[in-house]
């Protein structure tokens, strides 16, 4: 293995040398408690409780009966409803704010940090919700729903990042898998929120939609108040800042150990030892090119890109942001009961992920899950086309029944997992750019799925889940043929892993 340039100041005086296996597992040695980092990922992962809640509210706010009656765009021939265009617009709107969040976090973690990166993140969601709030037009509604997505798009990318990079490699896994429990809990408290809002007021109140954007100001001031009662992360004050006490200090609070501990010396010896040995070891004009970057920068790069996009192109937000209207064209009483249903689901098998992600191979998780995914997505298109004609309360159950193995597998497969392998795949160099860049184009293919969603629906029906049943096949095949095993892997190996393909 090569060597690495040793010591930053205040560590140690130990000559040159390699890092070797027993060096890479350090960290794993000298976790000190484990309380301090399940507590802190926790906090983090509060922003992905204000993900969730927009997911969990959105499907149902735009077919709330006051919404559209405040709204509505097409109101001829005595109907008051949106167009299909429109309404993919009102819910699409938020993952282009999302493409344009991923981008700017690359603008914002570099000088600022990850805290106040996730704090800025809180403000623009709050801002979004005012928007929407004193809206009394439907455009007025989309620029709410972009200034949304913006913070939902940094979130996605700097909660997880700040996760990683606080967490001993040996709980990464589980750790970046409490966002997905906490966007899980979002999303039920959102669908909860939008049965009670439609139960208790009137079709004609518009505190019906506007009470869930009220509740949504708290999680986003609760996000930027709890933000700053966690570490922030150490290899940022390292490689933006150069400041090591401020490393120590974080890597001690994050594990309950002294600043001094030899633990807390040795993991951040390990982790200045690697950022110089990036800075020796590269061209200057190319350690942070993802286009010339070795090992493999721009594969690495287009491989996450891709994990997350068949994340979003598997057809979870078919089921989430369309699941009350798709119910309500079968005949269901109260199709907000639904979500419901389908946010309880996603979150009894979010804690469940919480408990296999570290234990089996992250590779094999996603392949099952894709073949897995594939068969419930057919199932639904195959019962849910044939029955159409025919509907009755047998066939209502099964969809619902199918519809939840869905989200069930999806939760502990390629929910948490994906966010997983692109948070562990990049070096320092590239990892701010490398994530944005992978989470805006996520972004990106979300918005124009949900934006033809609608139309598609409307013009093929039940039969656009043989797109998603494509789709969940492709992404079989990218994780066989491009995801290297990334489950407690040092970024050390991983390019090594790189270097010899």
């Amino acid at each position: 293995m090569s060597e690495i340039s040793f010591v930053p100041p205040g560590l140690s005086g130990e000559p040159r040398r390699k890092v070797d296996e027993q060096d890479e597992s350090s960290d794993q040695d000298d976790m000190g408690s484990t309380w301090p980092i399940i507590i802190f990922s926790s906090i983090i992962a509060t922003g992905g409780l204000i993900f969730g809640y927009d997911i969990g509210t959105i499907g149902g706010m735009i077919d709330m009966p006051a919404f559209i009656n405040t709204f509505a765009d097409n109101r001829t021939g005595g109907q008051i409803a949106f167009h299909s265009i429109t309404k993919g617009a009102l819910i699409g709107i938020s993952s282009l704010g999302g493409f344009v969040g991923g981008i700017l976090s690359i603008s914002l973690i570099t000088p600022f940090g990850l805290r106040p990166t996730i704090f800025s993140a809180g403000v623009i969601y709050a801002v979004g919700n005012m928007v929407t709030i004193t809206a009394t037009v439907w455009i007025q509604v989309m620029f709410g729903r972009a200034f949304n997505g913006m913070a939902n798009g940094i979130i996605c990318v700097t909660c997880p990042m700040l996760i990683s990079e606080l967490a001993p490699t040996s709980m990464r896994g589980g750790m970046i898998c409490i966002q997905q429990l906490l966007t899980t809990v979002g999303i039920q408290i959102g669908a909860v929120t939008m049965y009670l809002s439609q139960s208790l007021f009137d079709n004609t109140n518009t505190l019906q939609f506007k009470v869930p954007l009220i509740q949504g100001l708290f999680w986003a001031i609760a996000v930027c108040v709890l933000i700053w009662f966690v570490p922030e992360s150490p290899y940022w004050y390292l490689t933006s800042r150069n400041l090591v006490e401020k490393s120590k200090m974080s890597v001690a609070r994050a594990r309950s150990l002294g600043v001094n501990d030899p633990g807390v010396l040795r993991i951040v010896a390990l982790m200045f030892n690697n950022h110089s040995y990036e800075d020796e070891d590269a061209n200057p004009k190319e350690k942070n090119s993802i286009r010339k970057g070795e090992p493999k920068y721009l594969l690495r790069t287009l491989t996450g890109i891709s994990v997350l996009c068949c994340q979003q192109l598997t057809g979870i937000n078919y089921f989430f942001f369309f699941g009350t209207t798709i119910f309500a064209t079968i005949g269901l009483t109260n199709p907000y009961l639904v979500p419901i249903f389908f946010g309880f689901v996603n979150l009894v098998f979010s804690v469940v992920s919480l408990f296999i992600v570290d234990r089996f191979r992250r590779t094999s998780l996603l392949m099952i899950g894709s073949v897995l995914l594939a068969c419930f997505m057919l199932l639904f298109t195959i019962v849910s086309m044939f029955s159409n004609s025919n509907m009755n309360v047998a066939m209502g159950v099964v969809m619902v029944s199918v519809s939840c193995g869905f989200i069930g597998v999806f939760a502990t497969t390629w929910g948490p997992l994906s966010g997983v392998v692109v948070s562990e795949l990049y070096p320092i160099s590239i990892k701010v750019k490398a994530m944005s860049i992978c989470g805006s184009m996520s972004w990106l293919v979300t918005f124009v799925m949900t934006l033809i969603t609608p139309p598609l629906t409307e013009a093929f029906g039940f039969g656009i889940g043989f797109v998603f049943f494509f789709f969940n096949v492709t992404g079989f095949a990218l994780v066989y043929c491009l995801v290297p095993e990334t489950k407690g892997l040092p970024i050390e190996r991983l390019d090594e892993i790189y270097e010899q393909q």
